[in-house]
């Protein structure tokens, strides 16, 4: 999965309007209602957006700003990969409460530099709001501790 943040001044900066397209794109980025800086999305390998982790990030952004958005996409994308890597792979969509405590686990005893209790309660943060990631289709359940 790639991850990119929005970025206005990049766009200002490096876009060309392909032949036949009449856009003026730092307008366009900077309009009322446009995505803001630094909102995170999601491309799965086909480079289609990934859901959930766009929707929930974009309605995220409404109300974090970016430094904060950028270390739940870290956190977010940890445990999109731990649970990719368990024996029997899951995804977000499909992720039960045992693969979320194992996940804590991992993070908080397993691995050579634990989560400090600050570190895991921001990781705890993102899993929460799980219940956030209900509406998009995720599991609900959510380890505690």
């Amino acid at each position: 999965m790639h991850h990119f943040f929005v970025s206005p001044s990049k766009v200002r900066r490096y876009y060309e309007a392909p032949a036949g397209v009449d856009l003026d794109a730092g307008a366009y980025v900077q309009r009322p209602g446009a995505v803001k800086e630094g909102t995170p999305f999601f491309l799965s390998s086909d480079m289609r957006p990934a859901e959930p982790l766009c929707s929930f990030f974009l309605d995220l952004s409404k109300s974090l700003k970016a430094k904060s958005l950028e270390n739940y996409v870290y956190d977010a994308l940890d445990l999109v990969d731990f649970l990719d890597q368990l024996p029997v792979p899951t995804d977000l969509l499909s992720a039960a409460e045992d693969d979320l405590v194992a996940y804590r686990e991992d993070c908080t005893a397993h691995r050579e530099a634990p989560d400090k209790p600050a570190t895991w309660r921001r990781r705890r943060a993102t899993i929460n709001s799980g219940g956030s990631l209900s509406r998009w289709g995720c599991a609900a359940t959510s380890p505690t501790a």
